[in-house]
C-alpha cells in the first residue's frame, strides 16, 4: 500500500501545463488506440451515406461528420497540449472512447430513430471534456483565461444536446446545430480577439501546432482513406461473381485512393502550419472539408463498383466528382497555410495551380456521358498532374 501512496503523484499527475510542451514527441499508442474507435464511428456514417446516396442524405452525413470530427479534434488537441504518460490520462481517454463507441452504436440512424441515444452519448463526451478543460485551468492558472471559454461553451453545448432529447424533430436537430456552431466558433473568437500580453502569450503557445499533432491529422486522413478501400471491397462483394470488368473498376477505384494519398501526404503532411492564428485555424478547419470529402469518395466508390456494367446513377457520378474536386481544392488551400522554405515555394505554387486545374477538369467530366470504366480512367489520368508535383515537393524535402 505504501508504494501506491508514494507513487500516486507519478501515476496520477495533474494536466501538463501549456508551457511544458514536449518537443519532438511521438504519437503514443494510447492516441492510436483512441483513433481506432473513430474508425468504427466514421465507418457507420460512411455506410449510412453509401446505402442511400442523395443530396438530402449527403447533407445529413456532413452534419453528423462535423460533430464527429470536432469531437476527435478536441480529444486529440487536449491530449497534445495537456496529456501525460500516466494513469489519469489513460482513464479520461478511455472514458472518451466509451462515449465514442456509444455514438457509433447510434450513428447509423442518428437523424432518425436513434437520435436520442446519439445526442446523449455526445453530451456525455462533451461533459468529460468540460471537466478536463476545467481541471487544466485549476492547475495551470496562466492558461485559465483560455480554458474557461472552452468549459463554458462545452457545458452549454452539453445542455443543448441533453435538452434536445425532450424536443421532437426537426427542432431537435436545430438545437444540435446551434450547439455545434457554439463550440466551433468560440475558440475562434477567443483566440483571434485582442488580449493582454499575458493572455496573448498563452494564445501564441496554443497556436504553435506540434509535429505530433500534424501527425495525428495525417492519421485521421489515413482513417478516412481506409473508408475508400472498404468501399471498393464492399462494392466487389455486392457481386456474386468476379468478372474482368469488376476487377478493372475496383482497380481504378484503388488508383484513385492511392492518388489522393499521394497528393495529401506529399503536399501537406511534411509541413507544420505557419505560426499565426489565421493560418492555424485555416489549416485546422480545412481538414474538416478534406476528411468529409474523402469519406464521401469512399461511400460513392462502393456504389460505382456495385453498378459495374450498368449506367452510373447521376447522383453517384456527381457526388464522386464533387468529392474528389473538393479534396483537391482543399489540399490546394492547405498548401497556403503551411511553412515552406523559400527555395521550395515555387514548386508549391505551381503544384497548387495544378490542383485547382485538375479539380476543375474533374468536375467537367460530369457533363460527358462516359462509360464507368472510361469515366474512372480519366479521373486517374487527371490526378497524375498533382501527383507529379506532389512527388517534386516530396523529393525536395526528403532527407537523402
Amino acid at each position: 500500500m505504501n508504494i501506491f501512496k508514494s507513487r500516486f503523484r507519478v501515476w496520477w499527475q495533474p494536466p501538463r501545463r501549456l508551457g511544458d510542451r514536449v518537443e519532438h514527441r511521438q504519437v503514443s499508442f494510447l492516441e492510436l488506440f483512441y483513433d481506432l474507435v473513430y474508425v468504427a464511428l466514421i465507418a457507420e456514417l460512411s455506410h449510412a451515406l453509401s446505402s442511400h446516396i442523395s443530396w438530402e442524405a449527403l447533407g445529413g452525413f456532413a452534419f453528423l461528420f462535423v460533430i464527429v470530427w470536432w469531437a476527435w479534434v478536441n480529444g486529440s488537441l487536449y491530449h497534445d497540449l495537456h496529456g501525460n504518460n500516466d494513469i489519469r490520462t489513460r482513464v479520461f481517454t478511455f472514458l472518451q472512447m466509451l462515449t465514442v463507441v456509444s455514438m457509433s452504436v447510434f450513428a447509423h440512424d442518428a437523424l432518425g430513430e436513434t437520435s436520442m441515444g446519439f445526442a446523449l452519448s455526445y453530451a456525455v463526451f462533451q461533459l468529460i471534456l468540460s471537466y478536463m478543460w476545467w481541471r487544466t485551468g485549476v492547475y495551470d492558472e496562466a492558461h485559465r483565461p483560455l480554458t474557461l471559454p472552452y468549459v463554458a461553451s462545452y457545458l452549454l453545448s452539453t445542455l443543448l444536446f441533453t435538452a434536445s432529447v425532450f424536443i421532437p424533430a426537426p427542432v431537435r436537430f436545430y438545437l444540435w446545430g446551434v450547439a455545434v456552431l457554439l463550440t466551433l466558433l468560440a475558440p475562434l473568437y477567443w483566440r483571434l480577439r485582442r488580449a493582454s500580453p499575458e493572455i496573448q502569450a498563452q494564445i501564441d503557445l496554443s497556436m504553435d501546432i506540434s509535429n505530433s499533432l500534424v501527425e495525428r491529422f495525417g492519421l485521421l486522413t489515413l482513417i478516412v482513406l481506409g473508408e475508400v478501400i472498404i468501399g471498393i471491397v464492399s462494392g466487389v462483394n455486392e457481386h456474386h461473381d468476379l468478372t474482368l470488368q469488376i476487377a478493372v473498376t475496383a482497380t481504378l477505384g484503388m488508383l484513385i485512393a492511392i492518388g489522393l494519398w499521394w497528393i495529401y501526404f506529399d503536399f501537406i503532411s511534411q509541413h507544420r502550419p505557419r505560426k499565426n492564428a489565421v493560418s492555424v485555424f485555416m489549416w485546422l478547419y480545412l481538414h474538416l472539408f478534406l476528411t468529409i470529402s474523402i469519406t464521401a469518395v469512399g461511400a460513392t466508390v462502393l456504389n460505382v463498383v456495385k453498378h459495374t456494367g450498368e449506367p452510373l446513377p447521376t447522383e453517384v457520378r456527381w457526388l464522386l466528382l464533387s468529392a474528389i474536386a473538393i479534396t483537391l481544392v482543399t489540399t490546394a488551400f492547405l498548401t497556403q497555410t503551411t511553412q515552406v522554405l523559400p527555395e521550395h515555394q515555387r514548386i508549391h505554387d505551381i503544384g497548387r495551380r495544378g490542383l485547382f486545374i485538375s479539380a476543375l477538369l474533374i468536375l467537367v467530366l460530369g457533363f460527358i456521358p462516359f462509360s464507368t470504366t472510361l469515366f474512372l480512367s480519366v479521373i486517374v489520368l487527371l490526378l497524375l498532374t498533382p501527383i507529379y508535383f506532389g512527388l517534386r515537393v516530396w523529393l525536395e524535402n526528403v532527407e537523402i
